[in-house]
């Protein structure tokens, strides 16, 4: 929170990036948990008084949308992780995730890239990581689907977003204990 006495300029904990640091965290995944499933990445770019409050219907609260995608790439920058993006599979769409990309990773000249630009980033983030969806076998999860929606849903994402950038690297969602059987 800008203003705290243990943040700095930016609103980032000062005392929780250096100890984020000394653990040497190699990978930071955003957004996190059941938020990524109802999260519109446009919502949280650009300047933060024009960003759009919204309500998270994981949590039944209100997103102000404070911290963003470029906010995401700052903070990994100065923990020392490598940035891993979850996109939205609940409320979200193919072209989001698209568009996510391009914003992210585009150097060419697409609107996404250039916004990007637009908003003091020049330079393509270069993000490897992409995760497609959170805990979709979940009854809880918006979004929660049958494993073999999920795998094709998977398999166009994985499809499309890899004819954008073929570097990046796809991540399945995986069920654990009680939910082996959704896979």
């Amino acid at each position: 929170e800008p203003g705290s006495p243990l943040a700095d300029n930016d609103g980032y904990r000062t005392d929780v990036i250096e100890l984020v640091r000394r653990i040497g965290c190699p990978i930071l995944r955003w957004p996190g948990g059941n938020f990524a499933s109802n999260y519109h990445w446009e919502d949280g770019v650009g300047p933060r008084d024009k960003r759009p409050v919204r309500i998270d219907v994981a949590w039944l609260s209100e997103e102000r949308n404070e911290f963003g995608t470029d906010e995401f790439m700052d903070y990994c920058r100065r923990v020392g992780a490598e940035p891993y993006i979850c996109v939205n599979l609940g409320t979200g769409t193919l072209d989001e995730a698209i568009h996510w990309l391009e914003y992210c990773n585009g150097n060419g000249r697409s609107t996404y890239a250039n916004l990007r630009r637009a908003y003091g980033h020049p330079e393509p983030y270069g993000v490897r990581y992409w995760g497609i969806g959170n805990e979709t076998f979940g009854w809880w999860q918006v979004g929660h689907t049958t494993a073999r929606d999920y795998a094709s849903k998977l398999r166009e994402y994985a499809k499309c977003m890899k004819a954008v950038d073929p570097s990046i690297k796809i991540i399945a969602v995986g069920a654990d204990d009680p939910f082996w059987d959704w896979e």
